[in-house]
């Protein structure tokens, strides 16, 4: 896409496939009790579709930017924990810095936007509202997660770039980045432990 190679690990099947029968046998089942089996695979294969397609799009977000400033992009992977835009060259500005860092999660919002305002004119066709939704949520989820100022989520990058324009110094900045994002990954672990502790192993671990 726009010369750049899009790439997909193979951890993606075991996501495509976690996600598909989550939705087909629990989110869709428990949301519109009458769906027919048939229909609720179907729906989820497509919603799972989309989803990757919602991940591709907001990579797409960095790389585009980053081209446009002059920042060659090598390809882009989607792989288990999402995707990655490999950027070639660092930033040569925090402006540049914070354009790039912050085009991903305003893609994802604006994806979350367009499903639901598709949820608000689709809501009399109960499958298709309850599957357009999941994917509105999914996609603020991935717009927010990634705003975590965790160095080297995309939140951590607009922090780098915020810290660096205040004072003037990416090594400085780096520093704060990479201490904001060792102070995230510690509280996601302890978020996971107690999820763990309280019953919920399978999210906790996650």
């Amino acid at each position: 896409i726009r010369g750049i190679p899009i790439r997909l690990h193979w951890s993606l099947v075991l996501v495509f496939t976690l996600l598909t029968v989550s939705l087909a046998t629990a989110y869709l089942p428990d949301t519109e009790p009458d769906l027919g089996t048939g229909a609720a695979w179907g729906l989820a294969i497509l919603s799972s579709v989309l989803f990757f397609v919602s991940l591709l799009l907001h990579e797409l977000g960095h790389a585009v930017v980053a081209m446009r400033a002059g920042l060659p992009v090598d390809s882009i992977t989607l792989f288990i924990f999402g995707g990655v835009a490999s950027i070639r060259d660092e930033a040569r500005s925090a402006e540049t810095e914070l354009r790039v860092a912050a085009a991903g999660p305003l893609v994802s919002l604006a994806l979350a936007a367009l499903f639901g305002l598709i949820w608000l004119l689709v809501r009399g066709s109960d499958a298709l509202a309850a599957a357009v939704f999941w994917l509105a949520v999914i996609n603020l989820m991935l717009a927010l997660f990634n705003l975590l100022p965790g160095f080297p989520l995309d939140g951590g990058r607009v922090l780098r770039a915020l810290v660096w324009q205040f004072t003037g110094s990416q090594q400085r900045a780096t520093q704060i980045a990479l201490i904001s994002g060792q102070m995230v990954a510690f509280g996601l672990m302890g978020v996971g432990a107690l999820l763990a502790l309280s019953g919920n192993f399978a999210n906790g671990a996650w």
